[in-house]
């Protein structure tokens, strides 16, 4: 089998010559999965020399057909050779079947084509600005708890009522999910919540994230002693891809770009995006009663779990965080972003299997409901720049995704 790639416009063509079958599958499916990793989600496939396909065969044809289909991509084939048509007419798959020669996205109707977007370049990254409404209200954004907390003791008074989070609200810091606030209490862990979904990790052991969505009459509800939560609509969307000459896009540059593009001293910013690596820190135990020294060399061991380097490469992840120029009132709530970055930011990041990400204009509720509908988080981390010399990790960065902001009011 030999596999040839070829390009016209936004659409690559990936050419079979040789028998498509269980030897073959694999690398034809290894050669798709690249061409979507590397955001191409206009694909076809020239069978003309492909005499036979097996079983295994159409099997990889018709996952690349969903998956490109459920991101509103185009996978189809063709040429095809008489003894493949034939094939996958018996097979009932004649819709992967091009009807059209190949082109450019100038061939498609015109009710197809979007609006262009505006763009924007930083120094590693090309961005497609989308205006999602006509209302640019600044979200508003309360600050809970004492910042000094994870340094004492973290914990729910017996009396306090939770916390709803509905579609509107967006926040991050140290939680859990439920009414009972002693239960609460003895679980809180790394939380974030935006467009309806809550996301935390438990401190009692659990080795995953719990969720939770709002659906028909029920909201989420649980306890933020510690953290941001605000209310409002992003209102911005834009879609970034890292520049030709650099590997990724490191978070610091996503959310100073979006800080300059809100206008605003402080923003608020969600990120949903194709990973090049996380760098951060995961709390592993409730700090509702705990030493004062706990955070010291070497028992810090014991109450936070570190990313010796960057983790989840090549999966998606779900970010939100709040991003502020130095002196801003909420900066006793971030810290800095990176090294030689004169920001400062808090960042939660649920991390998720690799998913392709749908290109163009995107609604945030939308999207999250479909994010969660068809994978669970693998892990939640408090986001983090490694600035150590020679061995830090450095901080987190991705390829490519979607990043909604909103001005904060002052």
């Amino acid at each position: 089998m030999e596999i040839t790639p070829a390009r016209a416009a936004d659409l690559v063509t990936l050419r079979l010559a040789g028998r498509l079958d269980a030897n073959w599958c694999q690398p034809v499916q290894d050669a798709i999965s690249a061409a979507i990793r590397a955001g191409e989600h206009r694909l076809r496939l020239d069978l003309a020399a492909v005499p036979y396909i097996s079983s295994a065969g159409l099997r990889v044809l018709l996952s690349a057909y969903k998956q490109l289909r459920a991101i509103k991509g185009d996978f189809s084939l063709g040429p095809v050779s008489a003894e493949a048509r034939s094939v996958l007419e018996l097979a009932g798959l004649s819709m992967l079947l091009a009807a059209e020669p190949l082109g450019a996205p100038g061939s498609r109707p015109a009710s197809a084509i979007a609006p262009t977007p505006a763009a924007h370049r930083s120094p590693r990254a090309t961005y497609e600005l989308h205006q999602l409404s006509a209302s640019a209200a600044p979200l508003s954004l309360s600050a809970l708890g004492d910042p000094a907390g994870p340094a004492t003791a973290v914990s729910i008074s017996p009396l306090q009522k939770p916390l709803a989070f509905g579609p509107a609200v967006f926040a991050l810091g140290l939680g859990a999910l439920g009414p009972e606030p002693r239960e609460a209490s003895a679980r809180l862990g790394e939380f974030l919540a935006v467009a309806g979904a809550a996301v935390f990790q438990p401190t009692d052991g659990s080795p995953r994230p719990d969720y939770a969505l709002c659906q028909a009459g029920f909201v989420p509800q649980g306890h933020l002693p510690l953290g941001l939560r605000g209310e409002g609509q992003f209102s911005r969307l834009a879609r970034f891809s890292a520049a030709d000459d650099a590997p990724a896009v490191p978070l610091s540059e996503l959310a100073a770009t979006a800080l300059e593009l809100s206008g605003a001293e402080a923003a608020a910013l969600v990120l949903y995006a194709e990973n090049a690596g996380l760098v951060g820190a995961t709390l592993r135990r409730p700090l509702e009663a705990a030493p004062s020294d706990r955070f010291a060399f070497p028992q810090i061991r014991d109450w936070l779990s570190f990313t010796a380097e960057r983790a989840h490469r090549d999966g998606t992840s779900l970010v939100v965080g709040v991003v502020a120029r130095p002196g801003h009132k909420l900066s006793p709530w971030l810290r800095p972003l990176a090294k030689d970055v004169p920001l400062r930011g808090h960042f939660h990041a649920a991390a998720f299997p690799y998913r392709p990400i749908r290109k163009g204009r995107l609604e945030l509720p939308a999207t999250i409901a479909e994010l969660f509908e068809n994978s669970a988080p693998q892990a939640l981390l408090h986001l983090l720049a490694d600035q150590r010399e020679i061995t830090g990790a450095g901080e987190s960065e991705f390829a490519r995704g979607a990043l909604w902001f909103a001005p904060i009011a002052p």
